[in-house]
């Protein structure tokens, strides 16, 4: 499974006004609900906080990448938000996070799922393309920049 090949501007959402962590989860996960790539949002979050609760999904450099392999999971997907300011979010700098990448993943695809965050966390090490990221003030942008 390739990031670029399940980028779907359904789920993208360029400067975000969410004000925390919650507000932003709950929000990407009802565009998954909407776009039917899950079935039950509370199901789903349920088991994105259970990840949570096993070890920091922010990584640094305004970036998070909340994840959970959950049976509400209907097709895999990543829904996208950049914020205009940052929200608190556990991360390995202590900065929070303005870019969020929240993967949809079902039970029986964890090697998608691994695959997914190594692309998407190699593609964001890099400072331009954040920058970029934080930039873009168009859906269609945000594809550009993930798949150049």
């Amino acid at each position: 499974m390739e990031l670029t090949n399940i980028l779907d501007k359904n789920i993208i959402f360029p400067k975000s006004n969410y004000t925390n962590k919650d507000e932003t989860l709950k929000s990407l996960a009802t565009s998954f609900k909407k776009e039917h790539y899950i079935d039950d949002i509370d199901a789903f979050l349920k088991d994105v906080y259970n990840r949570e609760n096993e070890g920091v999904t922010g990584i640094g450099n305004l970036l998070a990448i909340p994840h959970g392999k959950s049976k509400s999971v209907q097709k895999p997907g990543v829904a996208i938000a950049t914020l205009n300011n940052k929200v608190e979010w556990e991360s390995l700098d202590n900065d929070g996070a303005q870019i969020v990448f929240l993967i949809a993943i079902g039970i029986e695809n964890s090697k998608d799922h691994l695959k997914l965050l190594s692309q998407i966390a190699r593609k964001l090490g890099n400072d331009e393309i954040n920058s970029k990221l934080l930039g873009a003030k168009r859906k269609e942008e945000i594809i550009q920049i993930l798949t150049s």
